[in-house]
């Protein structure tokens, strides 16, 4: 008995690392990296785009450079960008400062069913801007949560 529960145990501590398992891009073109979990697949990446879809989840990156944006600007841009989509805002936007080099906002929020993670950032440290959508099931909190790790994981590289 004593010896299938350790079985057991391993196996489950097996599967729960495979779970938080983690997978890094760079972008060597834009000096930055990016972390997602291991059961994205990269579904186009290209120098201005990056589209990748998970268990339950996709992301979109698009990226143009424009060294007269400053992070004010992105932010109010992101909260427009959520209007002209006609994003439900579940009353949660945050402020991203500094976050290595990284500027600017994401919301929470639901279309069509979806909820929805809306981010404009810029990179201070160059010319280099963002805009991120990470789309999941409405009320999936683990893939919220796997969103916010997504984009607490961008890095300069350079």
């Amino acid at each position: 008995m004593k010896k299938a529960i350790y079985v057991l145990c391993v196996l489950f501590c097996i599967h729960a690392t495979e779970m938080t398992a983690q997978q890094e891009y760079v972008w060597e073109h834009y000096k930055m990296s990016i972390e997602l979990p291991n059961d994205f697949k990269v579904v186009k990446n290209t120098d201005d785009e990056f589209h990748c879809e998970g268990d339950g989840m996709e992301l979109y990156m698009l990226v143009f450079e424009n060294a007269d944006l400053t992070a004010r600007d992105m932010r109010k841009a992101t909260k427009e960008l959520a209007k002209q989509l006609n994003f439900e805002l579940k009353d949660e936007e945050y402020n991203i400062t500094a976050h290595d080099g990284f500027e600017g906002k994401y919301i929470l929020g639901v279309k069509d069913g979806k909820q929805m993670m809306i981010c404009g950032l810029i990179n201070t440290k160059n010319a280099t801007n963002f805009w991120i959508l990470i789309e999941f099931e409405d009320g999936d909190h683990t893939a919220e949560d796997e969103g916010i790790k997504i984009l607490n994981s961008l890095e300069n590289e350079g």
